[in-house]
C-alpha cells in the first residue's frame, strides 16, 4: 500500500535506519531535482549517499506537513532540520510507487 511504503521510509529516515528506509525502495530506483536531472540512480549509490547523510548529521529530521495521494504518486511538503545549524530545507517529494516500492522521486527544492 503507497500510504505504508511512504510513511515507513519517512520514519526510516528519522531514526537513521538504513537498511530499513532502502527496503522502501526499488533496486532501479531513480531521484531527480525536478523536472528532469538525475541525481542518483540505484540502491548502491542511493545507499552510499543516504549512510553519508544520516552518519553527517545524527540530529536530521524530516517532518511533513502536507501529503496527497494520486494514482501511484504521493506528494510531499517536507521540512528537514538538523543538517545546517538554525536552518530549515523545505522541499516538495514526488513519490512514484509501484508494487510497494518508491521506484522514482522528484524533488522540488526551495524556501518556501
Amino acid at each position: 500500500m503507497k500510504e505504508t511504503v511512504v510513511q515507513r521510509q519517512l520514519q526510516a529516515y528519522n531514526d537513521k535506519n538504513i537498511d530499513a528506509f532502502m527496503d522502501c525502495y526499488s533496486e532501479d530506483i531513480k531521484i531527480y531535482d525536478f523536472p528532469d536531472t538525475l541525481r542518483l540512480e540505484g540502491q548502491e549509490a542511493m545507499r552510499t549517499r543516504y549512510q553519508t547523510l544520516f552518519e553527517s548529521y545524527p540530529d536530521m529530521i524530516a517532518t511533513v506537513d502536507k501529503r496527497i495521494f494520486h494514482g501511484n504518486y504521493a506528494i510531499d511538503h517536507e521540512e528537514i532540520t538538523g543538517r545546517l545549524e538554525g536552518s530549515t530545507l523545505k522541499a516538495v517529494a514526488i513519490y512514484e510507487i509501484k508494487d510497494d516500492r518508491i521506484t522514482k522521486v522528484w524533488f522540488l527544492k526551495g524556501n518556501s
